[in-house]
């Protein structure tokens, strides 16, 4: 079993403090040798209707399964985190901006894919993703500041 100072303890995946402990690896890494990293958030849109409708049990089942989907489809050498309680971060390493919206369009379109059920009834997964990437004079407060910003601005468009 994974240490819980690390890892989340519902989906098993990194949590806050590896992803930031990752970021700050990156960023410094970036900086130092010019290397390339995108910095992507994603938002579960409807985890609280299906907590509300279907219970905690069926919200969580629904970010174990998210949590899976997201980990069978990066490389071993990025991270995936969940960094709040419907947020995850993704660190991709080595990708142009081509190559990230090819990523995101997979990852949308896998999760679209991972059929959810809870106990007989299907539950769709909405999510939201956004990114940024890594720049000489970033921090990493002001990446995930600039990427919680992208996401506050995608959420707008939705509503």
């Amino acid at each position: 079993m994974k240490p819980h100072a690390f890892h989340d303890v519902l989906t098993g995946i990194a949590n806050r403090g590896l992803f930031i402990e990752s970021l700050e690896d990156r960023v410094a890494r970036c900086q130092r040798y010019g290397d390339h990293c995108a910095v992507l958030f994603l938002d579960v849109e409807n985890l609280q209707a299906v907590n509300d409708a279907h219970g905690l049990a069926a919200g969580d089942a629904l970010l174990v399964r998210l949590a899976e989907t997201l980990k069978a489809n990066i490389r071993t050498t990025d991270v995936v985190a969940r960094i709040g309680g419907n947020e995850f971060g993704l660190l991709l390493d080595n990708l142009d901006g081509d190559e990230v919206e090819d990523k995101i369009e997979h990852l949308s379109e896998q999760l679209g894919k991972a059929r959810f059920a809870h106990e007989g009834t299907k539950i769709p997964l909405g999510t939201s993703i956004v990114y940024c990437f890594v720049g000489p004079q970033d921090t990493t407060e002001g990446l995930m500041s600039r990427a919680d910003a992208a996401m506050y601005r995608a959420k707008d468009k939705i509503k």
